[in-house]
């Protein structure tokens, strides 16, 4: 199973990759465990915990700690980072209350509520005097999505060892609604909801429960299944995708140290921003969606930016290092923003690696440009994802990066 950070882009990238010509395994983009046969796999993050917690924290606004190894030696570093997702989908679901669905209630009693039952009451009234029979709609909280929802809660406590305890995994608001759905639903909880999630109708009121009830229901599955590419042996496990943690944390990076600017993380939205091309019958084809675009306060755009989670050291295959897909890409995004006349800076972010291309060769020759427009400018860049700094200062690296790109953009600090 592929747990999404944010709003997931298919893709085919292979999870690892062996290298014929240096005997070698390469892992790809994605982070976790994979269970086949009797073996497991576990693919840990190339640039250690700590950097990947931090991006996270970044990400969801909240810091996370690794234990001092303690997680990784245990095998719960992922299940820490599935907590946390599972937390912010709690809380994305429960934005606008608990999971009520509308239920049938019968009265019987002198006053009528609802809509009197006319047949039922003329039955009572023949062995009770002066009662009605009248039914109501009242709200009830749906108790598949609560228990569900409440046997992944507890499953994730057993997990990190919190079993019994209040999650200090989880906010206080995430606390509160598992509070509220307890007060009614009760302290028992129903194993058998699970098998019962494909009855579940849901509502416009308990739409948002949906990607709650998915991910909660792969938790307590415990072994979710994976595609398999030769459909007979079964590979179980739990991925992240580190590209998509990659764009969210540089799109997090960069609206925080370019304050004096607009910067829309535009890439997994559902939106179309811009066409590639159009006709003069107002036909257009090819939607256009970069992931980061930076516009001034006239919403003029200065910038497309597209964080990339790749190697860019120099192989057979590929001299150059980067990929020509990549820069055909963001070519597309410069001819189809901005002002034809204006000036457009691109930039491609890539993990900074000392024997990649980018920090070696391309960056020391930026600005690079469109040949066939001068006012389109591309320029390779880099952060170390294993610079740290304290408390939820930007590292020294990260301040490069900003510091770049705002010369870029025409903004000298001082």
């Amino acid at each position: 199973m592929l747990l999404p950070v944010g709003a997931r882009r298919p893709d085919d990238e292979p999870i690892a990759v062996y290298e014929s010509t240096i005997g070698r395994w390469r892992a790809g983009r994605y982070i976790g465990e994979l269970q086949f046969e009797n073996g497991i796999l576990r693919i840990e993050p190339r640039f250690g915990m700590p950097s990947l917690l931090r991006w996270l924290g970044e990400i969801w606004g909240m810091r996370l700690f690794d234990g001092g190894g303690a997680l990784k030696e245990q095998g719960l570093w992922l299940w820490v980072i599935i907590a946390h997702l599972w937390g912010g989908k709690l809380s994305a679901a429960a934005k606008h209350g608990l999971p009520y669905r509308r239920s049938d209630a019968i009265h019987i009693g002198p006053a009528m509520r609802g809509k009197l039952l006319p047949i039922q009451t003329a039955l009572v009234r023949a062995v009770r005097d002066d009662h009605l029979v009248s039914k109501t709609r009242i709200r009830v909280v749906d108790r598949l999505i609560g228990e569900i929802t409440l046997l992944a809660a507890q499953h994730l406590n057993g997990a990190l060892g919190t079993k019994g305890r209040r999650a200090s995994w989880l906010s206080e608001r995430g606390r509160d609604i598992l509070d509220e759905l307890k007060s009614f639903l009760g302290t028992h909880r129903d194993e058998g909801a699970v098998h019962k999630a494909h009855s579940i109708r849901y509502t416009p009121i308990t739409e948002g429960y949906r990607p709650l009830v998915e991910i909660s229901l792969s938790i307590l599955a415990r072994k979710p299944r994976l595609p398999e590419a030769a459909g007979k042996a079964q590979s179980h496990g739990l991925l992240l995708d580190m590209a998509e943690i990659w764009e969210l944390y540089i799109a997090k990076l960069l609206q925080a140290g370019l304050p004096y600017f607009r910067v829309l993380h535009t890439g997994r939205t559902k939106h179309n921003f811009q066409w590639l091309l159009t006709n003069g019958s107002g036909g257009v084809l090819q939607s256009l969606r970069p992931d980061i675009v930076v516009l001034d306060n006239h919403d003029q755009c200065l910038a497309i930016v597209d964080a990339k989670y790749k190697n860019t050291r120099s192989n057979s295959n590929n001299v150059n290092g980067v990929l020509r897909e990549d820069l055909y890409q963001l070519s597309a995004y410069l001819s189809g923003f901005g002002n034809p006349g204006h000036r457009l800076e691109g930039i491609l972010i890539y993990p900074e690696d000392d024997d990649g291309q980018v920090k070696s060769v391309l960056s020391s020759n930026n600005p690079w440009w469109l040949t066939s427009n001068h006012n389109r400018y591309l320029s390779f860049m880099s952060v170390d994802g294993t610079d740290t700094a304290p408390g939820s200062s930007l590292s020294g690296s990260e301040q490069v990066l900003i510091r770049d790109i705002e010369a870029r953009l025409g903004l000298a600090r001082e």
